[in-house]
């Protein structure tokens, strides 16, 4: 009898120690590289906001802006790996290495890839000056124009520079780039038309595609089309092959995070995912819940990375 007493004494008093060790212990700092109000900024807080309440600690969002997202992604690389500083990884941090010689931090070494969050295609848009009604129009226009029709990006070495140049790559077109401050400069120019194209995230180009104001001529998709652009073909569809471009978001962490730690966040990720409250709000913003594996989700990162080095090479495109 006093053995079984001292056992469920001890018991008890090891319950406690034991349930404090399940990660998160307390709160999470989920470091987005960019201003709040963008692609990151918004799926880290729809995400953070559903994890806070499964876990029961608070994810927190930072805005670490500056140097191209370089500032924020360089503090998660001298992080502890404990779990408790997350970075949103995102396309611009595979854009990055191929434009500077010099960084403070390698995306391929320094990070440890979690989960794939949600993917976003672009679209093409015109201007409603431009007469093509589809891409092979578009595409017929600029070979009889070769150098005369523009497009607009948020500047040089951009994720909208760079995918354009892709699209030049793929189409054989030569559309001539005209870089602006920002995105939301890009798209007020094409509203304008100052500028003939902006190939951009469907999410930031919604509400003007439904209102007429520009048109959507294909997303960048490898032959399914966007949900919440059912009548634009993909890229494919449309006849240019090679044009499967997805502005991505996941979770990462520094370098050696450990895999229980690493688990866990998958594992709540996905989770997260299948709400359907938080789902709808991804999709009607054009961005389509993955959920992806640390594994897969690293593969992504790694393919990326050759992906637009590639790109950054032929084209020959410099910072500014």
């Amino acid at each position: 009898m006093r053995n079984a007493l001292l056992f469920l004494f001890t018991s008890f008093l090891a319950a406690p120690s034991l349930a404090a060790e399940v990660y998160p212990i307390k709160p999470v700092r989920v470091i987005v590289a960019f201003a709040p109000g963008g692609g990151t900024d918004f799926t880290a807080r729809l995400i953070s906001t559903q994890l806070s309440e499964q876990t029961g600690k608070p994810f927190i969002v930072e805005n670490r802006t500056g140097a191209s997202g370089t500032i924020g992604y360089g503090l998660v690389a001298k992080a502890t790996p404990d779990g408790y500083t997350l970075v949103m990884m995102d396309l611009s941090m595979v854009i990055v290495p191929n434009l500077y010689k010099s960084l403070p931090f390698d995306v391929a070494r320094d990070y440890t890839p979690i989960t794939q969050i949600v993917g976003a295609p672009n679209v093409l848009l015109v201007s409603p000056k431009v007469s093509a009604a589809t891409l092979k129009e578009f595409i017929a226009l600029a070979h009889a124009n070769p150098g005369k029709l523009n497009y607009g990006s948020a500047g040089a070495g951009s994720a909208i520079h760079l995918t354009s140049e892709l699209f030049n790559r793929s189409a054989k077109v030569n559309v001539t780039h005209v870089p602006y401050k920002g995105g939301g400069e890009a798209m007020t120019a094409l509203l304008g038309s100052h500028v003939d194209m902006v190939l951009t995230t469907v999410p930031s180009s919604l509400a003007s595609v439904s209102s007429g104001k520009l048109r959507a001529l294909a997303v960048t998709t490898s032959g399914k089309r966007s949900p919440v652009m059912p009548d634009v073909p993909s890229m494919s569809e449309a006849g240019v092959p090679g044009m499967t471009v997805y502005s991505w978001y996941g979770f990462g962490g520094p370098a050696g995070l450990p895999k229980d730690v690493v688990a866990r966040l998958h594992a709540e990720t996905v989770k997260a995912l299948a709400v359907p409250s938080l789902r709808e709000r991804y999709l009607v913003q054009g961005s389509e819940p993955v959920g992806s594996g640390p594994e897969a989700f690293s593969k992504l990162v790694r393919d990326e990375l050759r992906r637009w080095a590639g790109v950054v090479k032929t084209a020959g495109i410099t910072p500014e």
